[in-house]
């Protein structure tokens, strides 16, 4: 009865459709939070106008909760593993956040100061001072809190005719996309190894980036 009931419980802790591991498994059992703490500029004008140092003031924490939709895509596979992405997905938590997601903050303009580093040509150069002047684009910016994480389609970027994503975000493209391909043990050779990870994108190992500094 003993070895039969040792049976039943490692069976059940598989993830494998139609156990209790896997019914678990499929939906995240605790909730992930992300914060985040925002850098407003307070004198723009001086900043643009004199050149003067910026004078920067902390807000926060704006928190998305992350992490809480079902694995998608999920597949069964014949050497005890199972293949599956994460829905990403952040939800903006009101009740955790110092503000509303609506919040304005002066900060840097990505485009602007980043399309120059990706076209240092002089001739290109040229081109961009005056598609950021027709668009009324500056340094600094007035964006939300939703716009600067997520994305927002910048007024610069639109008046350049070629064929560019003029979508920006710290951290677009992230709603509505999945991150995988991830694949874990299953248990089922050994009850040890139950949902660790055996490679992610088709890799079982990291490539690691080795900087000297002198």
């Amino acid at each position: 009865m003993e070895g039969g009931g040792t049976f039943f419980g490692r069976k059940e802790g598989v993830i494998e459709n139609g156990t209790i591991a896997y019914d678990n498994w499929i939906v995240p059992g605790s909730a992930v939070y992300r914060q985040f703490w925002i850098f407003n500029v307070e004198n723009p004008s001086a900043v643009m106008e004199n050149g003067s140092h910026p004078i920067l003031k902390q807000k926060g924490p704006y928190t998305y909760r992350m992490r809480y939709l079902p694995k998608q895509n999920i597949t069964e596979n014949p050497d005890s593993t199972v293949s599956y992405f994460l829905p990403n997905i952040a939800h903006f938590e009101p009740d955790l956040s110092i503000g509303p997601e609506n919040d304005t903050f002066t900060i840097v303009n990505l485009a602007v100061v980043t399309a120059p580093v990706l076209y240092p040509s002089t001739f290109v150069q040229t081109l961009l001072n005056v598609w950021m002047k027709s668009s009324k684009s500056f340094l600094l910016q007035n964006r939300t809190v939703n716009e600067l994480l997520w994305g927002y389609e910048d007024p610069f970027l639109k008046k350049i005719p070629f064929p560019i994503d003029r979508k920006v975000g710290i951290f677009l493209p992230y709603n509505e996309t999945l991150d995988g391909l991830y694949t874990v043990y299953n248990g089922k050779d050994d009850i040890s190894k139950t949902a660790l990870i055996q490679s992610y994108k088709n890799k079982s190992y990291l490539i690691v980036l080795r900087l000297s500094y002198d």
